[in-house]
C-alpha cells in the first residue's frame, strides 16, 4: 500500500511540474500588442484592423463583401 501512495506522489510532482513548462514564451516578452477589432460595413463580422480590406465607405471582411456593397474605392 505505501508503494502506491508513493507512487501516486510521483506521479503527481511529475505532473505538475511538466505543467509549469506551459507554452513557450518569445525572449524578452517580445510579444504582439493587441489590435483594434473592426466590423464588416457589410455583414457586420468582427475582425482585427489589420485584416480588413479598406473601402471608401468603410472597412470590410473581404474584397467580395466590398464589391457586394457596392464601394467601388
Amino acid at each position: 500500500m505505501k508503494y502506491l501512495v508513493l507512487a501516486v506522489v510521483v506521479l503527481a510532482v511529475l505532473w505538475l511540474l511538466r505543467g509549469k513548462r506551459g507554452t513557450p514564451r518569445p525572449p524578452g516578452g517580445a510579444t504582439k500588442p493587441p489590435q483594434t477589432m473592426v466590423a464588416c460595413a457589410h455583414c457586420g463580422v468582427h475582425l482585427p484592423r489589420g485584416e480588413a480590406v479598406a473601402g471608401a465607405d468603410g472597412l470590410y471582411c473581404s474584397e467580395a463583401h466590398r464589391l457586394a456593397q457596392g464601394d467601388r474605392g
